[in-house]
């Protein structure tokens, strides 16, 4: 077993599983999360191959390019997370999903059916359902690319607006606090994705 073969679904009951604090109980559900419940079932030589298998636990996860297209349960699905093709709804909604830390619904704003836009004559739950069977290798190939343009295109917007701020002829105290301003509302748009999308 690898971690290609981890759908994000297991992966969120393996963090779940890995926070038990008794060992012998974490390896149960651990083995229980990867192989099913009644790996319990299995002679105790059996069992101890299978907590060899989950060495691969202990490696991080692999890192690639994510993919344009992608199949899940028979549907094809493409990737729209470039930020100059993100439309105004999918960064509000992105923006919003981001603060429950479900990745299935943040990733459902990026991993659209084939043939509609965003948001347009589609079951919503279906794509989420569909993306918490995804490999966790893809699910984080996908949230650390748009994580790494969305958090350069905030440093860039918060750059930009500071710049405008000093060029007006606002009083001193007025531009100290806007500049603030700015900076804050950035670093907090920024909070989710770096604990979100943490490699």
């Amino acid at each position: 077993m690898k971690w290609k073969d981890i759908k994000l679904s297991q992966f969120n009951r393996l963090q779940e599983a890995l926070k038990i604090e008794n060992e012998e109980e974490r390896i149960i559900e651990v083995a229980q999360v990867l192989f099913g419940e009644d790996v319990l079932d299995l002679p105790i030589s059996e069992f101890g191959k299978k907590i060899k298998e989950m060495d691969f636990l202990k490696e991080p996860i692999p890192s690639n390019v994510p993919p344009k297209k992608i199949s899940i349960n028979d549907r094809k699905y493409y990737l729209d997370c470039l930020l100059g093709n993100v439309s105004t709804a999918q960064y509000v909604d992105f923006t919003n999903h981001s603060k429950t830390g479900d990745m299935s619904k943040m990733l459902s704003v990026f991993v659209i059916p084939e043939g509609h836009k965003y948001n347009d004559g589609y079951d919503i739950v279906e794509v989420m359902n569909d993306i918490n069977d995804m490999p966790i290798t893809v699910v984080y190939d996908i949230a650390f690319f748009f994580g790494r343009h969305y958090s350069t295109f905030m440093r860039t917007f918060q750059s930009y607006s500071i710049k405008q701020i000093k060029k007006t002829e606002l009083p001193k105290e007025v531009k100290k606090n806007l500049v603030k301003a700015v900076k804050d509302s950035v670093t907090l748009a920024l909070y989710p994705l770096s604990s979100s999308f943490a490699r």
